[in-house]
């Protein structure tokens, strides 16, 4: 099996992520008809070692623990609607652009409408959790003041959760955006950290289809 290829932020990512979440958490790859198995277990590689059922079953296996499952994180979109992660995306393939500082939380507008205008299920989080409860809602209005009123409801404030989610996105600079592909199950499948760039831009887009 060719080895995975890992991100600069250190996890598996690409065709073998998103193969993984493919194979077992509701992904498009087709898989072999029944018919198909029995021939395809058996077949003989040049090296002359045989594939046996057991060897395919814990490869697969392997795959699929190389989804990052999303840590569960609490929170309220603009609109105050009550939001807790991963629950409030199960089900749909999104896009999840994080902001954990002012800093980062500035650029998010620039990667968010690209994909709004080409329709792709994008969410937007920031995470508060470090703010002084007092000013959190002069955040969150500022936020509303900022951002078009039609993606209030998909705009989030993240207030518990956030430790988990600097370790599930490996975050080390949070001045800057980190996006990330869910899959219907809740596992992350792609991710990528840094300011917009439209190779970056073009490379999320790819990622999303396939993994719809």
């Amino acid at each position: 099996m060719p080895a995975a290829s890992c991100s600069p932020l250190g996890v598996v990512s690409g065709d073998v992520r998103r193969r993984a979440a493919g194979g077992v958490a509701g992904g498009t790859d087709p898989q072999p008809a029944p018919g198909s198995w029995p021939r395809f277990c058996i077949q003989k590689p040049r090296g002359g070692i045989l594939i046996s059922v057991k060897t395919v079953v814990v490869s697969l296996f392997a795959l699929s623990l190389a989804a990052n499952p999303l840590p569960r994180a609490e929170g309220e979109s603009l609109t105050g609607q009550k939001a807790m992660l991963p629950d409030a995306l199960r089900g749909q393939t999104a896009v999840v652009v994080w902001s954990f500082t002012r800093e980062a939380g500035e650029q998010v507008e620039k990667w968010v409408a690209p994909l709004a205008r080409d329709r792709v299920n994008v969410y937007s989080a920031a995470v508060i959790e470090a703010a002084p409860r007092l000013i959190r809602p002069m955040i969150r209005a500022s936020m509303r003041r900022a951002s078009p009123q039609p993606f209030h409801e998909r705009f989030l404030c993240i207030t518990r959760g956030e430790k988990e989610l600097r370790q599930a996105l490996n975050v080390r600079n949070d001045k800057v955006p980190y996006l990330t592909i869910v899959n219907p199950d809740g596992a992350i499948v792609w991710q990528h950290a840094g300011p917009y760039n439209e190779a970056a831009l073009a490379e999320l887009m790819r990622q999303f289809h396939q993994a719809q």
